[in-house]
């Protein structure tokens, strides 16, 4: 499987103006189209992969050559033999173009919406050529994420970054780089490890912000 995917879709109108929460016959609703069909001129969402091999250890776990400490991970991944370690991006060029926006505060407004929408967009087919290619067996797909849980921080995404080869190799595939914050730019960019699970799992099932338009599963936490 080659380690860079490149997607070929768009948005579309449609979707971005129910996104936005736009009127389809309004001033706004014109400015988004015109600034969509810029966009997609322009657009390289892709992913950077990984299938990497897992080792449990006796109070860790180790994907390939990195040690993961925190136990909810190894809990998680006990019986995986495998995982799929990703980034996925919006692109270093939808990002370029969106800065030039930002003077017009409406315009990066919406600029930042399409750079989100694309992301989303990837999410879906990238999701189904793991499951495809990558877990074929019966189970449930799962996914862990640093920063999206207390048990495996936003601090873990440099380790993340070692398990794709490191930030300057990251860097050079994909143009995503790690701040010293460990957020990513460009910034519609997700990060994770996929696994197969005999149950379904999302980490949205212990994340506390029971206002977030992305929740998938329902909180089941305390």
């Amino acid at each position: 499987m080659d380690d860079v995917i490149l997607y070929n879709f768009q948005p579309s109108l449609e979707d971005l103006l129910k996104q936005l929460h736009f009127e389809a016959d309004s001033e706004q609703a014109d400015i988004a189209e015109e600034l969509l069909e810029e966009a997609v001129e322009i657009a390289s969402p892709k992913t950077l992969l990984k299938v990497l091999p897992v080792t449990v250890n006796e109070q860790s776990i180790s994907i390939g050559n990195v040690e993961i400490t925190y136990p909810y991970v190894r809990k998680m991944l006990l019986g995986s033999d495998k995982v799929a370690v990703y980034i996925n991006t919006c692109g270093v060029e939808l990002e370029e173009w969106a800065l030039k926006k930002e003077s017009d505060p409406l315009e990066g407004y919406i600029a930042d919406a399409i750079k989100l929408a694309y992301l989303y967009h990837q999410g879906k087919p990238f999701r189904e050529k793991i499951k495809q290619d990558v877990f074929p067996d019966d189970g449930h797909l799962a996914a862990l994420n640093p920063g999206s849980l207390e048990q495996w921080p936003i601090s873990e995404q440099k380790k993340l970054f070692e398990m794709l080869g490191g930030e300057a190799e990251v860097k050079e595939k994909i143009g995503v780089t790690l701040a010293e914050s460990f957020l990513m730019h460009p910034t519609k960019s997700t990060s994770g490890v996929y696994f197969l699970s005999e149950v379904e799992y999302e980490n949205c099932e212990l994340c506390p912000r029971l206002t977030c338009p992305n929740r998938r599963a329902k909180y089941k936490g305390e």
